[in-house]
Formats: structure tokens, sequence, C-alpha cells
């Protein structure tokens, strides 16, 4: 698949480096200050040396200074999404601080920060909110990487294994219950917007896997074909098929298209856990999913 770099206004820029088999790294670049991260760097490490070399020669340097990669951030601790923090940190680590950030519940190779939520981290001129999500590990965390001065230029979500396009990871180290207080903080990361509409089409999710298309066609197979939402869906499906068929990345995703195609992440709407009739609560609901859901 091809890299694709999607830019938050002049603030910063991710870069979507597909690696392995279906797993994403992503390189976030601030650029005020030319600092740059990597999120769940695997053994995979050539696609990501390689943007990032491309990056520091094309960048140009002015107030900010050279391209410095600075820090790693892992959602949690497995292989695909670590087995390269080391190998990385080698090859690209500058000769000042570097850190290598994860939950304080997860052994992360590595590891030189351990963050939990509530922490906040600065990568350059951004902010990085960590939010704890056990269940797909007990030590998974999502980061929140936006600009504080700018924050109308969007909100970058990176949700490892946990939120998928149209879909979640598996219950691991969890279960349905922990899976919905983790779709809950998701769902609800707007809050304190003033215009919460144009705040959810402004967050944007990186998850760790292009799942997409499984999961939008197991979607549109169990939503009822009379639901509002059934042809969005169905295009939606299209457009991500054609993504594929282009060798093109389907992330990401707004957190507005995920509050329609995304049947887990709805179980946060009690009008849709009525309307679905697989139990009462949002814990039936999401359990009759994750078991139906190939």
């Amino acid at each position: 698949m091809k890299v694709v770099v999607k830019t938050f206004g002049a603030a910063f820029s991710v870069a979507v480096i597909p690696v392995l088999r279906d797993n994403y790294t992503y390189v976030i670049h601030d650029q005020a200050t030319n600092a740059v991260a990597a999120v769940d760097v695997s053994a995979d490490t050539a696609p990501v040396l390689d943007y990032v070399q491309r990056l520091s020669k094309s960048t140009k340097k002015g107030d900010a200074g050279e391209v410095r990669f600075s820090t790693i951030l892992s959602t949690h601790r497995h292989v695909d999404h670590t087995g390269g923090n080391i190998a990385l940190l080698k090859k690209l680590g500058s000769s000042g601080t570097f850190n290598i950030i994860g939950g304080v519940n997860d052994n992360i190779p590595g590891v030189t920060q351990t963050v939990r939520e509530g922490d906040r981290v600065s990568l350059g001129a951004l902010q990085v909110e960590v939010l704890d999500v056990p269940c797909h590990t007990r030590g998974h965390v999502l980061y929140k990487v936006y600009h504080p001065k700018s924050v109308g230029d969007g909100v970058a979500l990176f949700t490892g294994d946990t939120l998928f396009v149209g879909g979640i990871g598996a219950f691991f180290e969890g279960d349905a219950a922990l899976m919905c207080r983790a779709m809950r903080k998701v769902y609800d990361l707007h809050q304190g917007a003033s215009d919460r509409e144009a705040a959810e089409h402004r967050i944007f999710v990186f998850p760790g896997h292009e799942y997409t298309v499984n999961f939008l066609e197991f979607t549109r197979a169990a939503i009822p074909p009379t639901h509002p939402d059934a042809a969005f869906i169905a295009s939606q499906l299209e457009r991500y098929k054609e993504s594929v068929a282009q060798c093109t990345p389907t992330v990401p995703s707004s957190l507005a298209e995920e509050k329609r195609q995304n049947l887990f992440l709805r179980t946060c709407d009690t009008s849709f856990v009525r309307e679905m009739r697989h139990g009462d609560t949002a814990e039936a609901l999401m359990q009759y999913l994750y078991d139906t859901c190939p």
C-alpha cells in the first residue's frame, strides 16, 4: 500500500505508513518545531526510516531547525506494534533526549516513560493526551494529539488495536464491559467543544491495522436495511473497497463517520441499542456483535 499524509492545517501532519501484512505505523511531524514522533513501530522499520529521511531532506528548516526524531508512542505491548522500538531508536534517535512512551500497565520494549489516564506529553508545540482503555491488553492506551492553540485544525486519535475503522480489537485481556468503557471515552471525545458536531468532523481515528472492508461488510449485513444509515454504510463500503483496490489506506476516518458506521462504537447510543434488539444494555449488544463478527 501507498504512504499517505494527513495534514492538520499548518499545525502538524500524520504520515500513514503501511508495514508488515496489514499494520500501520504513523509518523507525526510538528510543523512549528520539526519534532517528529512515530506511533506503533513494528520490526518492519525500513518504510519508517525511508519516510523520516525523505521528510528530513524535503523540510525547510527555517526557525524550526533540523527535523528531530524524538519520540516513539506505543499504544500497547504486542510485538507487531513495538518490535522495532529499540532498532528505530538506534537508527534515528537524536543526540538529545529520546523517549519511548507506553502505558504503565503494559511491558513496552525500551520504554523510558510510562503514562496513564490524564497524563500529557509534549511533542514540540503539540500536546499528547493519554486515555486508558484496558481490554485488548490491560495496559492499552490511546493518544490524542493536537495543537493547543490550533484545535480547529483537528485532532489525531491513535487507537492501536482498540478501535478500528468500523470495528474493534479482540478482548484478549478484558470483556464487553471494559470495551464499552473504552468506546464511551472515544464517543465523548468531543465533550467541551462549543460545536460538538463540527468537532466530530475534525477528530480523526488512526487505528493499528487495515481491517476496514471486513468490518464494513459485517456492518452492512448486521444493520437493518431500513435503518437511516444503511445507505451511508453501503456507500462507505464501496469507497473503502475502491481505496484498497488502488493500494491506498482507508485510514483515517473521522469520529463523525465512526458514529454512523461503527456498530461497536454505537453501543454508546441507548436508542441504537434498543433498535438492534440484542439485549437491553450496551454490554449485551457489544458481546453479541463481538461474538457474531467474523
